[in-house]
């Protein structure tokens, strides 16, 4: 495999040990090939370090390697908007040792758009272990209610630009859909490369209003320079638990496109028994001490769901968005 790996340890690190070099050995064990896992394992993230699939993976994986027994690597194979990693998930040797994640309905977006030569629900899914929902924020002197009023400040021409991710992605996608469910005219959608930079042009006033994940303008709404407008899931926000959603204004859900369903998947053919092992991990991993805690203080927001889970948030993308969404007025064509 091509990209960045790091590997990481299934125990701690002893004190004093020197980083990197004290990777313990996966439990190979008397039990021999019988036992599984029985030696390190890798794990795919399709996207760039830093990012949020990519934090959560740091957090998760290594409690998912110490109920496993053994280590695990994560490598860190972005490009062709995630569908590089996901496409080396899907073709792995299918013995249960590789596995990665990714975060329906993005990728299966950038899979309808781009339409690569694999099928996506080929993967076998694993589990789910959070939710992350899109938001839109503003800055509090502009005293934005709600989308129905948002909207209202489009129609006057108060407000005409509406910011976001690049272009083709799935903040890109939800605002395209929120244009034609809300009668949200904005003139000008501007899409930046990352959250931070999104989040700095609305606190700047280069652009009104920005949607982006909840997690994300956390600490901005901490400091006082955004607030939130509205949640756009219908179950609402754990960071921002009094932000109305649009159902709460009477408006259609876009549940479909309004949050992220983090997902692990394996490779075609993976046997279900070393699923379900793996299945059992990721639960375990979720209750640590380590992850709650983390998730207390950040506001990452754990959530374990089995593999039914994970598939039914696949599934769903890959049927719903192509009756929802217009995919050749998102990829330009």
């Amino acid at each position: 495999m091509t990209g960045n790996k790091t590997r990481l340890s299934r125990r701690t690190f002893l004190a004093g040990a020197v980083a990197s070099s004290t990777l313990l050995a996966g439990c190979s064990g008397s039990s021999g090939n019988s036992k599984f896992p029985s030696k390190d394992m890798n794990y795919i993230v399709p996207f760039s370090q830093g990012g949020g699939t990519d934090t959560y993976a740091r957090k998760i994986v290594p409690e998912i390697g110490n109920a496993l027994d053994v280590g695990i690597a994560i490598e860190n194979v972005p490009g062709a908007a995630s569908l590089k990693g996901t496409g080396e998930i899907l073709k792995s040797k299918p013995d249960g040792y590789t596995f990665g994640g990714f975060n329906p309905p993005s990728t299966p977006i950038s899979y309808l758009v781009h339409d690569p030569s694999w099928d996506i629900t080929n993967l076998v899914p694993v589990a789910t272990y959070a939710r992350t929902p899109y938001a839109i924020f503003a800055r509090p002197g502009l005293e934005i209610e709600g989308v129905q009023d948002l909207t209202e400040r489009y129609k006057k021409g108060d407000l005409s630009k509406f910011a976001g991710l690049a272009r083709g992605g799935i903040v890109h996608t939800a605002a395209n859909v929120m244009k034609k469910e809300y009668d949200l005219n904005y003139e000008k959608y501007i899409g930046y490369d990352g959250g931070g930079p999104a989040i700095k042009a609305a606190i700047s006033g280069e652009v009104p209003v920005v949607a982006t994940t909840d997690t994300a303008a956390m600490s901005a709404v901490e400091s006082g320079d955004l607030e939130p407008v509205a949640i756009l899931s219908s179950e609402g926000s754990n960071v921002f638990k009094d932000a109305p959603s649009p159902s709460d204004d009477g408006l259609p859900s876009i549940d479909y496109i309004g949050q992220l369903t983090r997902c692990m998947f394996l490779p075609k053919g993976t046997d279900t028994k070393k699923r379900d092992t793996i299945e059992d991990a990721v639960k375990s991993a979720l209750q640590s001490d380590s992850v709650q805690k983390w998730s207390k203080k950040t506001g990452n927001v754990v959530e374990f769901g089995d593999h039914e889970m994970a598939k039914k948030a696949l599934t769903e993308s890959i049927e719903t968005i192509p009756k929802k969404v217009n995919l050749d007025e998102i990829s330009g064509k």
